[in-house]
């Protein structure tokens, strides 16, 4: 190793990167002395940064493998350490054998194995074995793992070989574990009733996805994304494996005790090698069930009456957790499952008439109760296990107190009540009410009878629940005398105990008809209220009118008027006036009513010989009378507008004096009256509103009044006038300036005109304001204003025509002008023109000034000063350069301006103006290329040399190469054309103006014909023996062509046919034998390459196996030992006298508890290419195993 000063710096020269030293910034130090003892020392930062290589199964050189001794493969089937291909300096792949070192950082805290070899933390150059890069196409691929199963950590490699100026690997490997926890929803359960629900999840740290699928495990990339295999073991026989996200089993636990659970997490190659990486155990305690569960009748079961009272008895649950329960019996079939508890309920002891309803499978008890006092039915609860046994779950009893049945107790429900025992009934018959029995909840014999006849006699069966009930029976009269009373009897008595009876006597009277009402009739529904009215009222069947009175079977009445207010409410109008032979008239007299709306109906109440009978009655609806003015109708006018400017248009309108006098209103009469009331003229109302006129006055004075007239009785109300004055006002505009300086006159007049005409003082009186209206000063029609200090002020000014009514605030025209009095200030000045002059040309300028306040009423005055001191005056300027100018570059033109009047208002404004002289400049042609390779496009722009210049009116002219495509066109100085083949391109143009001036400027531009394409194919093989089947994954590396060309297809063959796969890598399967590998591609542009390959693949061997037996006491255990030379063995096939057994295991065992003869195993051992060995029978004893296996 050499420290060289080169052009770039400090470099260290050597043929191989360091294998001791890390990536990264160092410090040098050197110490010199000369022969004089003198010394010098220098520091230097040197930057270690070898080349190296990607490794392609790690993100930024940083990869995670499990903390597990296996190496595990990638999902594309690659070792963990698979780099990109070792590149020289010169850019050639790493070829030959070269022996490969490992360096590991002191700081890492974890050791790893590579190629079988294990480097731990500080340890340098550590030789892994020989590599043969020509085989591996300059790639490097080893397997690596961690070096103690269940360490986490991380670890920096430095992988270099001792091939002369190659690079090196800097990798940083962390190993992990995965970090999960087994939960459950409680650890410990009730037997039976909860279900044990248990789950492995991830917590804080983990690094892989947990599942329960074996294949999605194992098609997973352990190394990027990997997934682990979680498996339940130990595990009860009542727990069952869910599948779901999260591994999880539950089930109902049938039998109490201690349980042991546990889990055990592996990843899965993708070789199908699991290999264990984590595991767990924990206790589940299940607690017996005991006297857990309770039932109780669904109704109350503290009391039943004897031997009457029906019992039907369904049990519910009162206690405990929910279970279907059913009634047990011999042939119950009624079994749990994890879905659902089923308990089956036995009766222990039942008095002698309960019985078990032999058709329902629930606990349903039927009968009734013979003895009296305390009776207790028994029970007990069994939970039912899938397999049929039962748990004891809980047992209990309820009672029933027997005491004796009431009497039978009957009363009456009627719909007319006089007193008890006496009830009202139509003469005519129908229905009164009922008869309504209470008792115990029994079978009850009923029978009644009216005017000694019996009508009904029948039984009646017990509710189905309840220990009381209710029968009720309905009562129909028949047609009887009127006022005459019925005898009813009714009787009841239960069935089953005749003895205990009861009887119920009363008596039904017989009334007038319910229809039985007053009928009102009246000649009119409207009338005046200055009429009177005549009312006939008369007593009738209101449905059979027609058939007119019958004292005998309706009844003497009295009838009185009366005004119905609401269904509540109702006003007397007469007093009641007996209603011989039916019939009653009245009068009304005038003013009875007021006008509106009034609801007019009869009171009749009957004259009954029974004291606890009355009843009153109206007429079934009352009648609706309409009741109108017959008098004059008053009224008052209204009026919007009665004084203002003429032609003055005003509005008037009638004000009822009595909302309701509406309706009689019939025509109204608008008038007016010019002389003061001493003549009226008619004039029309609004249209389609005769209540409201308008009408537009002239100039003068007016009355307006109106002529009401009643449309029934013609009686006319005229109403008060209204006078209306209608006048002149004159039209106009305040002029004078809004802003005004301190100590400057503001000037303002009034311009007033009338009908077109000006007005002058003469014609109008006009007054002042200074303080925004409050107060006025008389004045004529021009005013002036002035101030000393700043003010702001608004000025008013008022004028009206000297006939209006000055009190009349509409006569004034009232104008506004806001004023504001300002300080001095200088005018705004700016200055329009060209802001550069050529010599010996003329440029044009224009002063503009602007008043410092809008709205001024000042003179304003300008001139220029021009560079030599000359004076112009105007605000407008021509003015041409000197050729002292033209040295000078740049002069200064400066405009004045000044207010007339106004000291302090002088202002100026400069302007600069460029002095410039038209030259001919230089022009060259600036090409630039899409690309440097044909075919590109080419755009070249013309360009000016030095500071660019405006030319006059300038002409442009092109030629272009005449193998090349113009492609644009639209900008003079530019042109782009397509160069489709290689070869020199030359470009001229020209340039003149309208002065006379002219160039021509040249260009070459050289295009080159693109390079090569060149495909070189890496393959990847799944075994490293390549070895038979082999899958291999082709994958082509292309360089060369045209940067803008594309590849179209590229297409894949085996030993020259097709593989039918496209795109950028293709996979494939090979047989034993030499084959030949090819890929093809074609581009965009026309292009045609490939490369190929012979790859030579070697048959399979299959698998030997030996298979060995021990004996136990409690079966035979068998041992599989097979050994694959080209590969891996990953399945073992055992068959059991014949009969294939279903486990995938190394050792199997069999059980004696069916068996006394030695079984026939036979085994078959599997290689990783599917190639079994031949089959085997096992015979020999083997040494004992440390834990027996599962049994089949």
């Amino acid at each position: 190793m050499t420290l060289a000063n080169r052009a770039e710096g400090y470099k260290i020269i050597t043929d191989n990167p360091l294998p001791s030293s890390w990536v990264g910034d160092y410090k040098l130090s050197a110490t010199t002395k000369d022969g004089n003892g003198a010394s010098a020392t220098r520091e230097w930062t040197i930057t270690y940064a070898p080349p190296t290589v990607p490794v392609v199964t790690a993100t930024a050189n940083e990869i995670w493998i499990p903390g597990v001794q296996h190496s595990f493969r990638n999902g594309a089937r690659l070792n963990p350490l698979t780099t990109d291909a070792w590149k020289l300096p010169n850019g050639v792949t790493l070829g030959g054998t070269h022996e490969m070192r490992v360096s590991m950082h002191k700081d890492s805290n974890v050791s790893v194995v590579i190629a079988g070899v294990r480097v731990n933390p500080g340890d340098v150059g550590v030789p892994i074995g020989s590599y043969d890069f020509t085989t591996a196409s300059g790639k490097l691929s080893l397997p690596m793992m961690a070096a103690e199963d269940g360490r986490e950590g991380q670890a920096r490699l430095w992988i270099t070989s001792v091939a002369p100026n190659s690079p090196g690997v800097d990798l940083r490997v962390n190993t992990w574990v995965p970090h999960v926890a087994m939960k459950a929803e409680s650890w410990s359960v009730r037997q039976a009733f909860d279900m044990a629900k248990l789950k492995v999840e991830a917590i804080i740290g983990n690094r892989c996805e947990l599942t329960s699928s074996r294949s999605t495990a194992r098609s997973s990339d352990v190394l990027t994304a990997p997934k682990c295999l979680v498996e339940w073991d130990p595990l009860p026989t009542d727990l069952k494996p869910v599948t779901a996200m999260t591994p999880m089993a539950e089930g109902r636990m049938w039998v109490h005790g201690a349980y042991d659970v546990g889990y055990k997490i592996s990843l899965v190659d993708p070789n199908d090698v699991q290999v264990r990486v984590a595991s767990g155990t924990a206790t589940l305690t299940v607690t017996p069930i005991g006297n857990l569960l309770a039932y109780e009748p669904q109704r109350s079961s503290d009391r039943a009456y004897r031997l009457v009272q029906p019992l039907e008895v369904m049990m519910k649950q009162s206690d405990g957790p929910a279970c279907d329960t059913y009634w047990s019996y011999e042939e119950a079939e009624y079994r749990s499952s994890d879905a659902v508890v089923r308990c089956a309920l036995t009766w222990t002891a039942l008095p002698n008439t309960l019985s078990q309803d032999q058709y329902w499978v629930r606990p349903y008890l039927k009968g009734s109760l013979e003895q009296a006092g305390t009776q207790e039915v028994r029970w007990k609860v069994d939970v039912v296990t899938p397999l049929g046994s039962k748990i004891p779950a809980g047992e209990g009893a309820f009672t029933y107190n027997v005491i004796e049945p009431p009497v039978p107790a009957i009363t009456e429900d009627m719909l007319t009540v006089l007193k008890d025992g006496l009830y009202a009934v139509s003469r005519d018959g129908g229905y009164a009410g009922n008869s309504v029995i209470k008792g115990a909840n029994a079978v009850y014999r009923i029978s009644v009878e009216r005017g000694g006849e019996v009508i009904e006699d029948g039984e009646f069966d017990a509710s189905p629940w309840g220990e009381t009930r209710e029968i009720q029976r309905r009562l129909n009269a028949v047609e009887a005398e009127l006022w005459s009373r019925t005898p009813w009897t009714v009787r009841a008595r239960y069935s089953q105990m005749p003895n205990n009876k009861s009887e119920r006597t009363f008596e039904l009277l017989a009334v007038p008809n319910a229809n039985i009402k007053p009928v009102v009739t009246v000649p009119t529904t409207f009338m005046l209220d200055t009429q009177d009215l005549p009312v006939a009222v008369g007593i009738r069947d209101v449905y059979k009118q027609e058939a007119g009175y019958n004292a005998a079977t309706m009844g003497e009445w009295e009838v009185r008027l009366v005004k119905y207010i609401d269904y509540r409410t109702t006003e007397p109008l007469t007093e009641f006036v007996s209603a011989d032979n039916g019939d009653v008239s009245f009068t009304l007299p005038e003013g009875t009513f007021d006008t509106g709306y009034v609801r007019l109906t009869a009171e009749a109440r009957v004259k009954s010989p029974v004291p606890e009978y009355s009843r009153t009655e109206f007429a079934i609806r009352p009648l609706n009378l309409t009741v109108v003015k017959g008098g004059a109708i008053g009224a008052g006018l209204t009026a919007r507008r009665i004084t203002g400017e003429a032609p003055l248009t005003s509005i008037f309108s009638l004000a009822l004096d009595h909302r309701l006098d509406a309706t009689a209103l019939g025509a109204v009469t608008w008038q007016v009256s010019a002389d003061g009331g001493a003549t009226w003229s008619v004039v029309p109302p609004m249209r389609n509103n005769k209540m409201r006129l308008s009408y537009t006055f002239p100039k003068g004075e007016y009355d307006v009044r109106a002529v009401l007239q009643n449309k029934f009785s013609g009686a006319e109300h005229t109403t008060d006038p209204i006078h209306v004055i209608a006048y002149d006002v004159p039209q106009g505009k305040l002029d004078g300036p809004e802003h005004v300086f301190l100590g400057g006159n503001g000037h303002y007049k009034l311009l007033l005109t009338h009908k077109g005409e000006p007005v002058t003082d003469e014609q109008v009186s006009v007054e002042w304001s200074l303080d925004a209206g409050k107060s006025f000063t008389p004045g004529k029609l021009e005013f002036n204003v002035t101030r000393e200090a700043p003010e702001r002020m608004v000025l008013v000014a008022r004028a009206r025509m000297l006939d209006a009514p000055p009190d009349d605030p509409f006569a004034w025209r009232e104008l506004r002008r806001r004023v504001n009095f300002v300080p001095v200030r200088p005018p705004m000045i700016r200055i329009v023109g060209p802001a550069r002059v050529e010599y010996p040309q003329t440029g044009t300028f224009r002063g503009v000034m602007g008043l410092p306040y809008r709205n001024m009423d000042v003179e304003l005055r300008g001139w220029w000063t021009l560079p030599d001191g000359t004076r112009v005056d105007g605000p407008m300027l021509t003015w041409g350069p000197t050729s002292e100018n033209l040295a000078a570059d740049t002069v200064t033109l400066t405009y004045h301006a000044e207010i007339v009047g106004f000291d302090g208002t002088l202002g100026s404004e400069d302007k600069r103006v460029r002095v410039w002289e038209y030259v001919w400049p230089e022009f060259s042609l600036e090409p630039t290329r899409s690309s440097q390779y044909a075919p590109a496009d080419v755009t070249v722009r013309l360009r000016q040399i030095g500071r660019p210049m405006q030319l006059d009116n300038p002409t442009y002219n092109w030629s272009l190469p005449p193998a090349a495509t113009l492609l644009e066109d639209a900008n003079q100085t530019m042109r782009v054309v397509r160069t489709e083949t290689p070869g020199a391109y030359p470009f001229s143009a020209s340039v003149s103006d309208a002065r006379g001036h002219s160039s021509t400027v040249n260009t070459t531009v050289n295009m080159l014909a693109a390079p090569n394409y060149n495909m070189t194919l890496a393959v990847s093989p799944s075994n490293p023996y390549y070895r038979a089947p082999l899958d291999l994954t082709v994958k082509p590396s292309i360089t060369g062509g045209h940067p803008s060309d594309r590849i179209t297809s590229l297409a894949y063959y085996l030993n020259g046919a097709p593989t039918g796969t496209t795109g950028s890598y293709s996979k494939m399967t090979l047989g034993e034998g030499t084959h030949t590998v090819e890929a093809r591609a074609k581009t965009l542009m026309g292009w045609s390459f490939g490369a190929s390959q012979t790859v030579t693949v070697a048959a399979n061997t299959p698998p030997r196996c030996t298979a060995t037996l021990r004996e136990w006491t409690s079966g035979w255990i068998y041992y599989a030992d097979c050994r694959d030379d080209d590969g891996r063995v990953v399945g073992y096939r055992w068959t059991l006298d014949g009969e294939p057994v279903a486990f995938n295991s190394n050792r199997i065992s069999v059980s004696k508890l069916s068996r006394s003869d030695t079984p026939v195993v036979t085994l078959r051992g599997v290689d990783d290419s599917g190639a079994e060995s031949p089959e085997v029978t096992a015979g020999t004893e083997a040494e004992p195993a440390e834990v027996p296996p599962a049994t089949p």
